[in-house]
């Protein structure tokens, strides 16, 4: 039996207690912050090293030993934020705005307002690919049993480990001021997706990768022709 076919509610026998707050249960919650065993630590170290086992063990019966996917989702893209912030956000988000100035020369982008755009609505953005990868990756694996919201799931913790993968190359790109580091990133990012994927679901064959590729790449059609809408909805009228 396969394990989205699990029968709900799976009962937890971990009992929880409240207790009152003292100097001694502060200091154990900052020590449990670096747990390796549970929470966020342990999360990061399964969303790097096993994320298939890390979704499953989620959706189970570690549902309150992982931290939460959209607390998780929250933390990282603050993250992601502040260092685009503080480290030359212009080698980053101007590329687009650039490109398009290049094609279209009858209607200019304005650069400027093009990056304040981007970073004041960086979070929405970004969270918007969640439901539209999600809807690719539930259509294109239907049979594996899980469903949208579980799909949901996998995306937000995908999108949170981009942000982590993001902030490394981010840093990396200023230190160094080698701009071929943001293709790196993107075959970075490609490769986890997949590695999401195949250790999620346990499938390796041609024909599961096939026709996940092409879901990821139709997914990445309509995210990217949302956001370009919306940009020409914003500078273009």
């Amino acid at each position: 039996m396969p394990e989205s076919t699990k029968k709900f509610p799976i009962k937890i026998t971990e009992e929880r207690v409240i207790k009152r707050i003292t100097l001694a249960g502060v200091f154990s919650d900052v020590i449990s912050g670096f747990n390796i065993e549970r929470g966020l630590i342990f999360t990061i170290k399964l969303l790097f090293s096993r994320p298939g086992y890390l979704l499953r063990y989620y959706f189970y019966e570690g549902r309150y030993r992982v931290f939460n996917n959209f607390r998780l989702l929250i933390l990282t893209t603050a993250a992601s934020v502040l260092a685009m912030y503080t480290i030359a956000p212009e080698d980053f988000l101007l590329a687009f705005g650039e490109g398009y100035n290049s094609v279209d020369g009858s209607s200019q982008v304005d650069m400027k307002a093009y990056e304040d755009w981007i970073m004041d609505w960086y979070n929405l953005i970004l969270w918007t690919a969640i439901p539209i990868y999600a809807l690719f990756s539930y259509l294109f694996n239907r049979k594996a049993g899980y469903n949208y919201a579980e799909h949901m799931v996998m995306q937000s913790f995908h999108i949170s480990a981009l942000n982590i993968i993001s902030l490394v190359f981010v840093i990396i790109t200023a230190l160094t001021s080698q701009e071929w580091m943001i293709l790196i990133l993107l075959l970075v990012a490609v490769a986890y997706y997949f590695w999401m994927l195949i250790s999620w679901f346990e499938k390796r064959s041609f024909g599961f990768i096939l026709k996940n590729l092409i879901g990821y790449v139709l997914a990445n059609i309509v995210y990217i022709l949302g956001v370009g809408i919306a940009v020409a909805m914003v500078f273009l009228t």
